[in-house]
């Protein structure tokens, strides 16, 4: 059902930077864990794939830990230089364009209005107490249907492009968000 990308030895650390930072760092953990893969949340003691952190989190990031991905907005602790250090960036479309003054080659893209963000949508309705809309991420194009209520589509954007940037089949998250 999902392909599972190779693990490293060390634990890959996703850095969930943004005004909804909570909520939207327990659904990246969600899908991961759906995924199968072993997470947790500002805790580097377990044997774990992915440790997904707060900035607000005051502990200490142990040394093998791999700084995997950031997902950063305007408001961040996290602003572009210091994100640098991560191997993936993320942040909204309009953000890059705000932050950056145009399209930066090296930060993943999101955005529900954008089209020439790395990660889209379009068609965008609600149907049978479903939002339904068309995901385009990686070049491939998806149509994703959730419960109302149960995710928004800016919550959906910012999940796939963190995991796509994590490394995750889009089609793996899209299982996800629709189950």
């Amino acid at each position: 059902m999902t392909n599972r990308i190779k693990t490293v030895q060390n634990p890959r650390l996703i850095v969930i930077a943004c005004n909804n930072g909570t909520r939207v760092g327990d659904i990246v953990s969600d899908v991961l864990n759906y995924c199968k893969y072993n997470t947790c949340i500002n805790d580097f003691s377990q044997n774990t794939d992915f440790v997904i952190e707060n900035p607000d989190y005051t502990g200490e990031c142990p040394r093998n830990v791999i700084a995997d991905t950031i997902l950063f907005d305007d408001d961040s602790k996290y602003k572009c230089e210091c994100a640098k250090k991560f191997r993936s960036r993320v942040t909204s479309y309009e953000n890059a364009m705000h932050l950056y003054g145009g399209e930066p080659q090296d930060v993943l893209t999101y955005s529900s209005e954008h089209y020439a963000a790395d990660v889209a949508c379009r068609n965008i309705s609600r149907r049978n107490g479903k939002a339904v809309f068309d995901i385009i991420g990686n070049g491939i194009l998806s149509r994703v249907n959730i419960k109302d209520g149960k995710y928004s589509v800016d919550e959906v954007l910012a999940c796939t492009g963190v995991l796509l940037a994590a490394g995750l089949p889009l089609a793996s998250i899209i299982n996800y968000f629709e189950n």
